[in-house]
């Protein structure tokens, strides 16, 4: 049984990426716990609740008009309906008018609980390594 939770918990961290880059806000909104946490968000980064990071997302990504979240390296840890899981985070955002894109270099640090729908994050941790803006030459 481990095995396929840790499949399950790695799905729900690239689900988390999927949803952003097809601005699919329900589905992102069912990798988290009702009362998920978020430790860092946001620019400057902050701290809050699912709801509060539900609403910021759509704001903030409506000024990219593609973002690419490519999550690796997971390392995932099951305690029975809890799990401990990581994961490296690259992020591509292209700004609306294609001028420039960031790269944000990161990792993701989880705490996870099953529930009756399966994994879910309950809180989440951003610790940002790199944030670099390129510019389009002509």
């Amino acid at each position: 049984m481990e095995a396929a939770d840790v499949i399950a918990v790695i799905a729900v961290q690239n689900a988390y990426g999927v949803a952003i880059d097809r601005r699919d806000w329900a589905a992102l909104r069912e990798c988290f716990t009702s009362d998920a946490e978020f430790m860092k968000f946001g620019r400057p980064p902050r701290r809050g609740s699912v709801d509060e990071f539900i609403e910021w997302a759509p704001a903030f990504h409506a000024d990219f008009s593609r973002t690419l979240h490519q999550m690796t390296t997971h390392q995932v840890s099951i305690h029975g309906d809890a799990a401990t899981g990581s994961c490296y985070l690259h992020a591509v955002l292209v700004d609306s008018a294609r001028r420039t894109a960031e790269s944000v270099f990161g990792r993701y640090a989880d705490e996870l609980v099953r529930d009756r729908s399966g994994w879910r994050i309950r809180r989440r941790k951003f610790d940002a390594t790199w944030w670099h803006v390129t510019t389009a030459t002509s």
